[in-house]
């Protein structure tokens, strides 16, 4: 055999290999996971990769990991059906409480088109949407999407509509319960509770912009936003999940479609989404749910103090405490109790007050129509005095 026969034959041997190698590589990738993972970079450290070898067309149920998803088609299928789209039908009055009025307020709530009113017009829509929690059709919405609503349309994930009724209102956290008609509707199942953490991944499911129902996911961004000054009592899930106007009342769901908040609002300087987005926490979703179910209402202690927070140039460190009593509303509990403005309050029913939220989310957990002990700083003195709790009014 010549020189040259020989290095023909050769080359042909290795062209064939690569070609082997290459086509083998492609279909049976898993084949080289042995050869992969002894591969050493030029300081002798060993690099590991691995693989998997489930197919995308492997049937349901025959997953040898059946934790391992291909992104959230189930938690999707699972929620979708309890979320539907609510067209609130209003009345163009003016709005009475004056926070409405603030030019921030368009900055976080979906629905602010709605409060800026066009005095002309008789009437106006609002789109929202809401999720059915509990079988019966009773659904959760925000109580900005139905506020002074004359007339409510509820349109149902397979499009057909039904009229629904308002059963009860908290406008301090900014919820609301509907009744739909002939309420045969799947109820979302709920997740646990203090089981959301942040890093967890998120659906946000609504009806943005009234272009039908939509899913968009992300992340729990951050738990416990209680600054935002949105609704008197807040402990908002932030996410960066898209929730843009329509998605107010919609819902955030958790991985597996177990509803972990309810969407409410978002921040933004344009009205659309940027990322920073709040849903009420499902604590706070059962709550006030459980409370209109049985009661027919949500019922808080109320003692008739407006706090407010000692700047940190001004703290006096009382115990820890730097809330002082802003405004005493006249005739109330507080006032009769001989409570002044000024006064430092430093913990009501044992409980050591740390900020103005605190304070009055411990008074609203107060059983109405009990009496209670409320510790004072009065210039240098401390006092006790017992003060009685009252049901809280609704300020809407």
């Amino acid at each position: 055999m010549s020189y040259k026969s020989f290095w023909l034959i050769f080359c042909q041997l290795v062209t064939f290999t690569v070609a082997l190698l290459f086509i083998l590589s492609t279909l049976k990738p898993f084949w080289f996971e042995n050869v992969i993972d002894k591969l050493e970079l030029g300081n002798s450290e060993k690099v590991h990769l691995k693989f998997s070898n489930r197919s995308i067309t492997q049937e349901k149920g025959k997953d040898e990991n059946p934790n391992y998803k291909f992104g959230f088609t189930e938690a999707a299928i699972t929620a979708m059906p309890s979320v539907v789209h609510i067209l609130s039908k209003q009345n163009n009055t003016s709005l009475r409480h004056p926070f409405f009025t603030d030019p921030l307020f368009e900055r976080f709530f979906f629905e602010s088109e709605s409060f800026l009113h066009d005095d002309k017009k008789p009437s106006y829509q609002s789109l929202g949407s809401g999720v059915v929690v509990a079988n019966g059709g009773f659904v959760m919405t925000n109580y900005h999407v139905i506020r002074q609503a004359t007339e409510l349309e509820v349109t149902l994930p397979g499009g057909e509509k039904r009229s629904a009724e308002v059963i009860g209102i908290d406008p301090e956290t900014d919820l609301a319960v509907l009744k739909v008609s002939d309420g045969t509707i799947p109820n979302i199942v709920f997740a646990m509770p203090n089981q959301i953490n942040i890093g967890d991944f998120v659906l946000a499911i609504g009806n943005p912009f009234g272009v039908g129902q939509t899913v968009t996911q992300g992340i729990v961004s951050a738990l416990g936003r209680d600054s935002l000054n949105i609704n008197t009592f807040e402990n908002f899930i932030q996410t960066d999940a898209a929730i843009n106007p329509g998605n107010s009342g919609g819902a955030l769901v958790n991985g597996v479609g177990e509803l972990i908040g309810i969407n409410t609002a978002i921040y933004s300087q344009t009205g659309g989404n940027i990322g920073i987005g709040f849903a009420i926490p499902i604590e706070t979703v059962t709550f006030v749910l459980t409370k209109i179910l049985n009661e027919g209402k949500v019922s808080r202690g109320f003692i008739g103090i407006q706090p407010a927070d000692i700047s940190n140039e001004y703290s006096v460190n009382v115990e820890e405490s730097n809330t002082y009593v802003r405004y005493v509303l006249k005739n109330s509990p507080a006032y009769k109790a001989g409570v002044r403005p000024g006064d430092v309050i430093v913990s009501i029913a044992d409980l050591q007050i740390k900020n103005s939220k605190h304070f009055l989310k411990t008074v609203a957990d107060l059983e109405p129509f009990s009496r209670t002990k409320l510790k004072l700083k009065r210039g240098e003195e401390i006092i006790e005095i017992g003060i009685s709790i009252v049901e809280r009014p609704i300020f809407n």
